[in-house]
């Protein structure tokens, strides 16, 4: 896997920065200790060294030479410095054969590297006596160079594990969701060449991955069930609509050729080229609110409001095919909705099953008995529709063989599915045993 994927990775860049910013704040409090310990032992060792080089100052000038030598003998040699040179820089006693170079007289302590008399670092303090004489007093500072040592060490190693930690943590961390990634890619590529039954692969996690694999794949589901639509929707165009083009064209030929004109053959054609075109606004239709384009209607409906005008407007064409024709009433039911929109929906089921429940046959339109599941519910007696073509007659111009002699463009369930789904909805058709109930439930489902 290339470095230079990985680092593309979010989730390779964020460990990156989290753990560089760790590691800095990590060195940042190393730091701070260390500078406050140092800064601490140094001044604790400066005034040990003070306190020292002051009292032997005030010791008198015929004894002071011994005074340094006991001293020393107090204290030992190796670990502490005590020496007495002239104003000249002559040495006159002590463990320190020469005065330190860089070492000013009553200035700030010197810290200086081993020397031959005096095997380790030492920090020194020089202090003029008033016979002129200089007094120099140290002591070993190698422990307190130790110590800064470690410090520093592990500042170093310290920031550099962080650093190394948080790579491989990235690394390891972005294997994963890269590998997925590619997946990912592979499956759009296959399905920007066409293949629409192609899936995002999207595993157990609820991660941003799943998340985008799932939304994808509800887009794709939506894409092919528009797109077979609109392949049967051009077939059927090619084949069911070419041939009353056909008869039309034929019969206007027959016309503009006939020496009289028939105003019963004109009728027919008239007839036939409206059949179209009423096909043709359909088609439209389903288009419109496939797109989701009147959702500005939206509103709070009463489902009662919406069916109670079916029955005065449906009476007379029940009448006319024998069919009785019920107006159930029910508790109300309050939804967001286009109300145009909705009772144009049950405009259509109520059509369709006065249609094709046949003459003698009931049809109830009511709304479902708990306010709490808004539903409204379109049912016959009639013959109804087999199982195995309940999914079929809501794809647009689908016609079964048997209803093909009654009049219709095939497209009146289309819409209501198209406005179903324009609203959230689910549009279900079930066996009345007998007839069919076609139930809009109102309640909101997620895509």
């Amino acid at each position: 896997m290339q470095l230079r994927a990985l680092w593309h990775t979010t989730t390779f860049r964020l460990t990156v920065l989290y753990g560089l910013l760790f590691a800095l704040g990590t060195l940042a409090l190393l730091g701070m200790v260390y500078l406050q310990s140092a800064v601490f032992l140094s001044r604790r060792v400066d005034g040990i060294l003070a306190t020292e080089a002051d009292g032997l100052a005030r010791s008198p000038r015929p004894g002071l030479r011994q005074r340094v030598k006991e001293e020393l003998a107090l204290n030992g040699d190796k670990t502490n410095i005590f020496a007495l040179f002239a104003a000249d820089g002559a040495w006159a006693a002590g463990n320190l054969a020469a005065l330190p170079p860089g070492l000013r007289v009553d200035g700030p302590p010197l810290e200086i590297p081993p020397t031959a008399g005096f095997p380790v670092s030492a920090r020194v303090v020089a202090r003029r006596l008033p016979s002129g004489d200089v007094l120099v007093v140290g002591r070993d500072v190698s422990q307190l160079q130790e110590m800064r040592t470690i410090i520093a060490s592990a500042l170093i190693w310290s920031g550099v594990s962080i650093l190394l930690v948080g790579l491989g943590c990235g690394t390891a961390l972005s294997i994963g969701p890269l590998r997925r990634l590619r997946s990912l890619q592979a499956a759009a590529q296959d399905i920007a060449h066409g293949d629409l039954k192609r899936r995002m692969p999207a595993g157990q996690r609820r991660d941003e991955l799943n998340m985008f694999a799932t939304t994808v794949n509800n887009m794709m589901d939506e894409v092919e069930r528009l797109m077979s639509e609109v392949k049967g929707a051009t077939e059927t165009i090619a084949h069911d609509l070419l041939t009353p083009l056909s008869r039309a064209t034929i019969d206007l030929r027959r016309i503009q050729l006939s020496p009289s004109v028939d105003p019963e053959e004109v009728a027919h054609v008239a007839a036939g080229l409206h059949e179209l075109l009423d096909r043709f606004r359909a088609i439209l239709r389903i288009a419109e609110l496939d797109a989701g384009q009147r959702r500005a209607g939206f509103s709070h409906v009463d489902l009662a409001e919406v069916i109670a005008p079916i029955e005065d407007l449906y009476q007379p064409l029940a009448e006319a095919g024998g069919v009785r024709l019920l107006l159930v009433g029910g508790p109300s039911a309050f939804v967001e909705a286009d109300r145009k929109l909705l009772f144009e929906a049950v405009c259509n089921l109520v059509d369709n099953a006065i249609k094709f429940a046949g003459r003698g046959s009931t049809v109830r339109v009511r709304l479902g008995d708990d306010p709490a599941v808004p539903r409204i519910i379109v049912q016959d007696d009639g013959p109804g529709i087999p199982s195995d073509k309940r999914a079929a007659v809501l794809q647009r111009f689908y016609r079964a063989d048997r209803n093909r002699p009654i009049p219709g463009s095939g497209l009146g369930l289309s819409v209501v599915a198209a406005i179903v789904r324009l609203h959230g909805f689910e549009l279900t058709l079930e066996d009345a045993s007998p007839g069919l109930r076609a139930v809009i439930d109102c309640r909101s489902h997620p895509a």
